[in-house]
């Protein structure tokens, strides 16, 4: 355990959570009834692996959204809004640019490649990308955070409710529940319209629209707990027990349900309510256990977990241009799945992991985004 006051587990809860984005990404070329759009598909797919896709795609980004919200505030505090939306800008802005105009063409042309389809590189730049094809691969976080640090730091100076010092304030039953409540009300709404897997594209933000009342309500949720001093000393420190059993039991009904009842009873509106309350129950659950478990059991500082902490932002940028080459790579392997998905997810975190730590942190102006 560490005597600092750096909130050391939240930055490992991240890193984790950045792995698991790569185990999502990785899955996926193994599931079955993958998106017809998906980078590459094996033939060779199961449907555990389809099971785990819907799990983990449920809490990895709300809780990303939590921890940029949770540690922006205090940099916004002591630079100031000027000086906080610069920093931004080098370190959000200019990747998020830089992956949509230059790596997202790259790593979408691998739908086509993968594909066997007839059309060069710098042809499917020109037309098809910009076109049927446009998409911004995992930047478009990138392009959904900068403009929530924006509007942060707009309200931050026009108003003084931000300004004020931490105050230790436990939160109750109730605001939990509120916060479920109105995630889930948000998300029922635009499910009227959109699926929960749908995504809209356009030139400028790229997002799943029944989630950003999620990307919103966790970013505000990570400022309202840094402001009422969560998981500090003599803060709010949720219990492993609890948590972790409320996660594992509402993560399972969810699967159960969308697996089940959502498959077959079609697209009713009591179907939408059941989807809405049970995703953004196992949302907020699997965020609250993993705080407790990582507060609790992962709150280190050595050497493995400082370099994943302090490489997470790098591995997540990096990991496309890795692991779809790669998948494609072993779709001609004659591996048994057990062994082929964790070998391709394990060289994909090793490969980005290395890219990071010695080419982002090692050459001047990449270090300083990354």
């Amino acid at each position: 355990m560490t005597t600092s006051n750096r909130l050391y587990f939240l930055d490992n809860l991240r890193a984790f959570v950045v792995i698991l984005v790569i185990v999502l990404h990785g899955s996926m070329t193994y599931m079955a009834y993958a998106p017809t759009w998906w980078y590459v598909v094996d033939p060779n797919n199961s449907v555990i692996f389809t099971q785990l896709v819907l799990l983990l795609d449920v809490p990895i980004m709300p809780i990303l959204f939590f921890l940029a919200g949770y540690f922006a505030l205090p940099s916004l505090q002591k630079r100031g809004a000027k000086l906080f939306l610069k920093e931004k800008f080098v370190r959000v802005g200019l990747p998020w640019i830089f992956g949509v105009l230059v790596l997202a063409p790259l790593i979408t042309y691998m739908i086509y490649f993968s594909r066997g389809v007839l059309m060069s590189f710098l042809e499917f730049w020109r037309t098809d990308f910009w076109g049927k094809m446009y998409q911004q691969s995992v930047y478009w976080f990138l392009g959904v955070l900068l403009l929530l640090f924006v509007v942060l730091a707009w309200v931050y100076e026009w108003g003084d409710r931000l300004h004020g010092p931490q105050r230790m304030v436990r939160p109750s039953g109730k605001v939990f529940a509120a916060f479920i409540a109105l995630t889930a009300a948000g998300f029922l709404v635009i499910s009227l319209s959109f699926g929960p897997d749908d995504w809209w594209h356009n030139y400028f933000l790229v997002y799943q629209p029944v989630r950003v009342p999620l990307y919103i309500g966790y970013f505000v949720l990570g400022i309202y707990a840094y402001q009422h001093g969560w998981f500090t000393a003599g803060g709010y420190k949720p219990e492993i027990g609890p948590w972790d059993w409320a996660c594992v039991l509402s993560g399972l009904a969810y699967l159960a349900y969308r697996w089940g009842v959502a498959n077959t009873s079609g697209t009713t509106l009591l179907v939408k309510v059941g989807t809405a309350l049970l995703f953004n129950t196992f949302c907020f659950t699997a965020l609250i256990a993993g705080v407790a478990l990582f507060q609790q059991k992962v709150n280190s500082t050595n050497a493995v977990w400082s370099s994943l902490a302090a490489n997470s932002y790098g591995i997540y940028y990096v990991h496309p241009l890795i692991l779809y080459p790669l998948a494609y790579v072993f779709v001609g392997i004659p591996l048994p799945l057990i062994l082929k998905a964790p070998a391709l997810i394990l060289v994909t975190i090793a490969l980005a992991w290395g890219a990071s730590a010695l080419l982002f942190k090692r050459v001047p102006v990449l270090r300083e985004m990354f």
